[in-house]
């Protein structure tokens, strides 16, 4: 099954107190506590104890975050009485009532947007909101929250913020099943750990996150190699949240590979640790998944038991975002059991919770949400760029003034220098424009696999349970007479039918043909599906015998398949000609028809979708597209895509 792991770096907030030396532990802190008489000062201790405190003992820092909360608003400072209810709001969050912190967390963002020199704070406050929205199961507001703290935290020159927010990307990728994206985000906050010198406290935490992103790609080496590290780097500082998360981990790595009794051991280590934390948002995960375990040991029973009790633990705490995983393995379960009406049953839930996730996540949209966030730094930059340009304008023209004689030679270095930012600037648009185009292709592409996945593993294996149910019912009716049993083969004949109709559009939408072999075999198969009694086409292929880069393959592919659609919807021929020939200049294509044609001149017919999907496509490939059609005398598309 297709395991979303949940994983999370954990929010520290940094806070300065106001002493001559500063504590290193929290009997340290104690030990003055009570020796401070200074209103102000006993609220900063009281809030590094809290923070303290936060992950290892929840309770402890709420305790201290309210004394601090009180001090605060004795003093009437808005700013510690917001970084006290901060705690206050993660005490909610750890105890699994994101609904309670995120209100919270809204308040406290309301403050800071009015505090211009709390920049950093800000983009703290704000990748938390975000963290909340994740638990919440809202996951497309939460990625929004996290690229506007990546934002603020780049202003402020916060790198600490910067590779935190940078981390809850990755894991809300994650969440979108965007597992390479997660990788580069991951990878990226490393980096940025080892560049600026950062405390690498929460390399646990990252390296927790690139282990479930591998293993959901199967690549189990990566996934063990940083499972291992994240546990080992938990223990040395006694995070068990992130041990538990990585011997989870490991425990998933061990079930692809056939492991599961050593898989088992993993799993029952993590659950006391999960247990120990009370966070019912990942407790219901292992659950899961662990019930997933049961049933590839073929004990149902406890499977479903275990899936039951999950479930009855996400319904009770509003936790949306796991009862798709949860509903999955109940019905791997039942199939197992062999009890195929409730398996069916669990599986038409799990397609009504992916049709209201549907939205959220869009690959699409989160493409476009990512290039709007580049786009955004690119046009600061080249605001930047714009500042410094006309400050030395002023510059060069009061030396211009005091320099006459060198008036001309001055001129000509300026326009020279304005020349070239200029063309700087053109050709980071030009630069922004392809990632962009590229982006939204990629996401089409993905988009499309997703749907092709879930209408073969979601919908067709719903059709196929309802099949075997009716021919298991076919076998216990009495028919009073032949007729009634035609009319019943009839149905289980329509359902069949509607099975094949499934697995073929999902072979539509991402063909196997050019996933295992070639363009010129997924282009052949796609015209042998065609009717040939309406349309004879006829294709010739030269020069395809070696594989394509896979972007050039898919995009021909789509082409391709868009020009016959437009062929078979409008031009009214009997006839269609498909000509594809690679060559040391490049691959050139033809499509030409005998149908209807049209007024190639025309504009207004030049401007449809079809025609426009086409012309960007190859764009994006750096080719062209010209087209030749006459009323009445067919039409004739011509590509050409440089190697």
């Amino acid at each position: 099954m297709n395991l979303r792991t949940i994983l999370l770096l954990p929010l520290s907030l940094a806070l300065s107190i106001q002493l001559r030396s500063q504590p290193t532990t929290t009997d340290s802190l104690k030990n003055i506590l009570t020796t401070v008489s200074s209103a102000a000062v006993r609220t900063d201790i009281l809030l590094q104890l809290a923070d303290s405190y936060r992950i290892q003992n929840p309770d402890t820092s709420l305790f201290y975050a309210r004394k601090a909360l009180a001090l605060a608003q004795e003093q009437n400072d808005v700013l510690k009485k917001t970084r006290a209810e901060f705690y206050v709001a993660s005490y909610n969050y750890m105890m699994g009532k994101p609904e309670e912190a995120f209100p919270m967390a809204e308040k406290m963002i309301a403050v800071l947007q009015k505090k211009p020199d709390q920049v950093s704070l800000l983009a703290q406050y704000t990748s938390f909101s975000g963290l909340c929205l994740m638990k919440l199961n809202r996951i497309k507001e939460a990625l929004e929250r996290f690229y506007g703290a990546l934002k603020l935290a780049e202003r402020g020159n916060d790198y600490m913020t910067q590779a935190r927010a940078t981390v809850n990307i990755g894991w809300a990728m994650m969440e979108l099943n965007q597992y390479e994206q997660a990788i580069t985000n991951f990878k990226k906050a490393l980096r940025l750990i080892d560049e600026r010198e950062i405390t690498k406290a929460n390399n646990a935490t990252i390296y927790s996150n690139l282990a479930g992103s591998y293993g959901a790609l199967d690549q189990l080496d990566s996934a063990l190699k940083y499972s291992n590290l994240a546990i080992a780097e938990a223990r040395k500082t006694g995070n068990i949240a992130i041990e538990a998360n990585g011997l989870y981990l490991l425990g998933t790595a061990q079930i692809k590979q056939g492991k599961y009794n050593d898989a088992l051991k993993s799993f029952l280590a993590a659950k006391p640790l999960r247990e120990k934390i009370g966070d019912p948002f990942y407790i219901v995960s292992d659950m899961a998944e662990m019930a997933n375990l049961y049933a590839k040991l073929n004990k149902p029973n406890e499977g479903i038991a275990v899936s039951k009790d999950a479930l009855k633990i996400a319904l009770d705490n509003n936790i949306d975002a796991k009862l798709t995983l949860i509903y999955s393995s109940l019905a791997t379960n039942y199939e197992v059991a062999g009890n195929f009406k409730e398996a069916s049953e669990v599986y038409k839930k799990i397609s009504d919770l992916k049709d209201s996730a549907y939205a959220d996540a869009n690959p699409k949209a989160l493409a476009e949400m990512q290039t709007k966030y580049e786009t955004e730094k690119k046009e600061h930059q080249i605001q930047e760029q714009k500042f410094h340009i006309t400050r030395q304008n002023f510059l060069i023209g009061g030396a211009l003034g005091l320099l006459v004689l060198g008036s001309l030679l001055g001129l000509s270095q300026y326009k020279r220098y304005k020349f070239k930012q200029e063309a700087r600037m053109k050709t980071a648009l030009m630069k922004q424009q392809q990632l962009a185009t590229r982006a939204v292709i990629e996401a089409e592409e993905n988009e499309r696999q997703r749907i092709a996945k879930d209408l073969h593993d979601s919908i067709g294996q719903m059709m196929s349970a309802a099949k075997m149910n009716l021919s298991a019912f076919e076998s216990e009716l009495k028919f009073d007479n032949k007729e009634q049993e035609l009319a019943f083969e009839h149905i289980i004949q329509l359902v069949d039918e509607s099975c094949k109709e499934v697995r073929n559009v999902s072979h539509n939408m991402m063909p196997n043909a050019l996933l295992k072999s070639s363009l010129a075999s997924a282009i052949r198969e796609f015209i042998d599906k065609l009717d040939q009694k309406k349309l004879h086409v006829h294709l010739y292929t030269e020069g395809l015998d070696e594989r394509l880069d896979s972007n050039v393959e898919i995009v021909l592919y789509r082409v391709i398949q868009e020009c016959v659609n437009n062929v078979i919807k409008h031009a009214d021929a009997t006839t269609l000609d498909i000509s594809l020939i690679k060559d040391k200049e490049g691959i050139s294509a033809t499509v030409e028809d005998n149908g209807n044609g049209f007024n190639s001149s025309d504009k207004d017919k030049l401007s449809g979708m079809g025609l426009k999907n086409i012309t960007t496509r190859i764009e994006y490939l750096k080719g062209t597209v010209e087209l030749d059609s006459t009323p009445g005398k067919g039409t004739l598309v011509a590509l050409h895509v440089p190697v």
